[in-house]
Order: structure tokens, then sequence, then C-alpha cells
């Protein structure tokens, strides 16, 4: 049991993921023992992921709660079960490399009573690694259409954004 928290950890310490949400999230993959464990000996769940993990118990815990309020886990009869939502959360969307001449544009004009809204797209771009080349217009090499929009439509900015797949001429 030891060995799959560790690798689950590494992994994500790889990946650049260090909350105590997305390590509890991680153990939640169905029927495993890890599963098992949280279902039916949760003390033992928390205090073994307690050990492997920097973060104390208590956190482990809240980490939990936050997981089930924020629809990435379910409890059904006495399986703990990670959603779609917890799923992505734990596994990032890994973009393929657009063609060598193409580039995805996007272009908004968010107005200032959303100024949130336009802090947190501008954040998901420079995580992403965009370019910035004027200050709402952002482009890069990698194909982020279908992420970028489920994500705009989070942030119910549809109508404020525009994106294009633009030929580099």
């Amino acid at each position: 049991m030891r060995s799959l928290h560790l690798c689950i950890i590494l992994s994500m310490k790889q990946k650049g993921q260090k909350t105590a949400l997305e390590y509890v999230i991680s153990g939640l993959i169905p029927y495993t023992k890890e599963n098992m464990l949280l279902s039916f000996k949760p003390n033992k769940f928390f205090y073994e992921l307690e050990k492997i993990s920097r973060y104390k118990e208590r956190t482990l815990r809240s980490a939990m709660a936050r997981a089930q309020e924020n629809g990435y886990i379910i409890r059904e009869k006495e399986l703990i079960k990670i959603t779609e939502e917890g799923l992505q959360k734990v596994q990032p969307f890994r973009p393929k490399r657009l063609k060598k001449n193409v580039l995805l544009m996007i272009i908004f004009d968010i107005p200032e009573d959303r100024k949130i809204a336009r802090q947190r797209l501008r954040r998901l771009l420079r995580r992403w690694k965009f370019t910035q080349t004027q200050k709402s217009v952002w482009t890069s090499h990698y194909d982020y259409k279908d992420p970028l929009q489920k994500f705009i439509k989070t942030l119910d900015v549809e109508k404020f954004v525009e994106l294009f797949e633009a030929a580099i001429l």
C-alpha cells in the first residue's frame, strides 16, 4: 500500500501538484487498497497518508471534505469513488502541439465588473505558457481549445472571448 501512495505522490510532484486536496483525490481510485482503507478503515488511511505526505492528518481530512463539497468524490454505500471532475483534477490535460505554422489565439475584452474572471483567465494562460501579444491577446503553439472553452464557460464570459486557430504566414 505504501508503495502505491508513494508512486502517486512522486508522479504528482513531477507534475507540480502539491495540494492536500490532490493527494486525497489520487487515493480515491475505485476498488484499490487505498479506496477500501478509506471506506472501511479511514483512520488507517489518513495515518498512512500523513506518514507519506508532508501534510498533517487534520489537513488531509479537510481536503477530503473539500473534495466531496467540490464534487471530486462521491460516497456510494460504503465506497468512496472519484468523479470525472476529480480525475481531471489529478490527471491534467496534456495538449498536442499544433502544426508548424498554426497558433491558437485567444482574444478577450472582459468588462471591469468581471475582473476576477479576467484575472483567473490570465492566470490560466500564464500557467499553460501562452505568449501575451497584447494585454488581452494571447497565443500558443499547443491545442488547448477544448479545455479552454470549458474554462471560459465555467467563468461565464463566453460572450467576451474569441478563440481562433491562426495560420502564420
